[in-house]
């Protein structure tokens, strides 16, 4: 299977060296995360699948000419709200049979939190998946600057 990897920086990529490459991610993510990334895509496809897999959460403000987006105030819930509300309910339903069992309800109560094998993003230099990073890292209303767009395959 296939995920992808979107660089993101709250400053302009303007010189090749700021731009993520695959051997960024040999030391730790090849090997943990996924067999290989690739550096074998289109990228404005890429950006353009990414911009439509958002909009099912929230309208984005995008900017093709500076490869720039803009996540808008009430992303992170909007992201995550239809996730909590489902874990919620698992969680109501999960008996401890399959909570202390390898379980296809805790697989799912674990993606739910955070999705391991969904899109990941390159920001400052780390990966993190793209939960973790709406989590933790997003700025609503700051504007964000694409860089690289890698393939990876797990």
């Amino acid at each position: 299977m296939h995920g992808t990897i979107i660089q993101l920086e709250e400053k302009p990529l303007r010189f090749e060296e700021d731009f993520a490459c695959e051997e960024d991610f040999y030391d730790d993510f090849v090997g943990v995360i996924a067999d290989y990334v690739s550096d074998d895509v289109d990228r404005d496809v890429e950006i353009q699948y990414f911009i439509e897999y958002l909009k099912k959460y929230k309208e984005v403000t995008y900017d093709p000419q500076e490869y720039s987006i803009i996540f808008p105030k009430g992303f992170k819930e909007e992201y995550f709200s239809a996730r909590f509300f489902n874990l919620k309910k698992i969680v109501q339903e999960l008996t401890l049979e399959e909570f202390s069992t390898d379980s296809t309800k805790v697989w799912i109560l674990e993606n739910l939190i955070e999705e391991k094998y969904g899109i990941y993003i390159y920001h400052k230099e780390t990966w993190t998946t793209f939960d973790e990073f709406v989590r933790y890292n997003l700025k609503e209303g700051q504007k964000y600057y694409i860089g690289t767009v890698l393939d990876y395959h797990f």
